[in-house]
């Protein structure tokens, strides 16, 4: 009789795969003196340029460096989360229209300066890959690399962008996919953008306007808003995956349910990582609260600049979310036989009802479906809105029943622990 294997659990996933930073280079890893060049002068000019604007500037140019700091920063924070990623990289619409492309290509990406849209996306892919084949020494900014939270937190915050990758077949594959026309010429392009965009237009707007003093203001206000989007969207690669609330099934991504950087996409990033093809961030009413750029995905497919959004089903979600219950109650200790054989009892117990429900909750999605395709025929209708009030009941009947199964296993786990 042969057994069926056990899957993964999240430690194993988890566990370390090297021990100190030294390790990388051993591995293909090496420095990339031109981005450490570029990341140490913007963050060193960041700090010299703000100390005079805050303290030395006048007061007008003050404001105007502020307000052009906080526009950069939003600017460089909504072209990340919407284009970027949820648009391009996990294809959350069906259709991106050409006006989208032409602003966030030409204009709006440009400022999260964090490399073009096509390499963003191809190491963004490479990310959550890992989900699906397992190899996380392919994930560009893992969390789980090191044995501890500080080198994980360097390291996925900060340190992987200034490394040149090891060139395996996997990471060629993803950053040789063909994109749309434009965001391949704004892949050719991307250097001269930048020092357009970032340099050379606030310098030459402040200098218009007041001479070297207002050439200074807003090229502090630029360097600053360059670093705070940077980090900004380096605490989704680093904090979502090392602290949280509700722990995803795929990855070590958690939920956040507090925090909106950059703007929603860390409050459900173990939602966003169990199901990333989701035009939403996140599950539930508190998905809703805490995911702005949902809103601005539901605005360019109201004015007709994006069509076809993708989403989980209902009976996806219910999947995942009982996964995720069936997964807290982690791995038991040494019990008796007994114990043992009452516990596995329980646990298939446990996973039929969770299959109950997901297949109920199917079911009603299909009655709702032919329900809008008779919207116009009497005939058959009030039979068919019948079955879907009773199969809606069935729903909360199976659920209610799966957690009280799951109780149930937790309190023979607290028995016997």
């Amino acid at each position: 009789m042969t057994t069926k294997p056990q899957a993964m659990t999240a430690t194993e996933r988890d566990k370390p795969i090297y021990k100190t930073f030294g390790e990388l280079a051993d591995h293909g890893f090496s420095l990339a003196p031109g981005i450490c060049i570029f990341i140490a002068s913007v963050h060193t000019s960041a700090l010299v340029l703000g100390m005079w604007l805050y303290t030395m500037a006048p007061v007008d140019w003050m404001w105007a460096g502020t307000l052009w700091f906080i526009a950069h920063f939003f600017i460089g924070s909504i072209s990340t989360t919407l284009y970027s990623h949820r648009l391009i990289t996990h294809n959350a619409v069906k259709h991106v229209s050409l006006p989208v492309h032409l602003f966030f290509n030409v204009f709006a990406q440009i400022f999260s300066v964090q490399g073009s849209v096509r390499r963003w996306a191809a190491n963004h892919s490479l990310h959550h890959g890992v989900d699906r084949h397992g190899k996380k020494e392919l994930d560009p900014y893992s969390a789980t690399w090191f044995p501890d939270a500080l080198r994980n937190f360097l390291w996925s915050h900060t340190l992987t962008h200034l490394y040149d990758h090891p060139q395996t077949e996997e990471y060629q594959r993803s950053h040789n996919v063909k994109r749309h026309p434009l965001i391949m010429w704004q892949d050719r392009w991307y250097g001269l953008l930048t020092t357009f965009w970032i340099f050379f237009f606030p310098m030459g707007v402040g200098f218009a306007l007041g001479g070297f003093t207002g050439l200074f203001a807003l090229a502090a206000a630029s360097m600053l808003g360059t670093v705070a989007v940077q980090h900004n969207t380096w605490t989704v690669n680093s904090v979502t995956h090392l602290w949280g609330f509700t722990d995803g099934i795929k990855s070590s991504a958690s939920n956040n349910y507090v925090w909106l950087g950059p703007l929603g996409e860390g409050n459900h990033h173990g939602d966003h990582h169990d199901f990333p093809r989701d035009y939403r961030n996140g599950f539930g009413m508190s998905g809703w609260l805490l995911d702005p750029t949902r809103y601005a995905v539901l605005l360019l497919n109201a004015l007709g600049l994006v069509k076809g959004l993708n989403r989980a089903s209902k009976h996806e979600e219910a999947e995942i979310v009982a996964l995720r219950k069936l997964a807290e109650l982690g791995t038991p200790g040494p019990i008796t036989r007994e114990a043992s054989a009452l516990r596995d009892q329980l646990e298939k117990t446990a996973l039929t009802l969770k299959n109950e429900w997901v297949e109920a909750l199917a079911h009603v999605e299909k009655l709702k479906k032919q329900s809008k395709l008779l919207q116009r025929a009497e005939a058959g209708r009030q039979d068919l809105l019948r079955d879907l009030e009773l199969a809606q009941q069935a729903v909360i009947k199976h659920k209610e029943a799966f957690y009280e199964a799951v109780e149930r296993l937790r309190a023979h786990g607290e028995v016997y622990a």
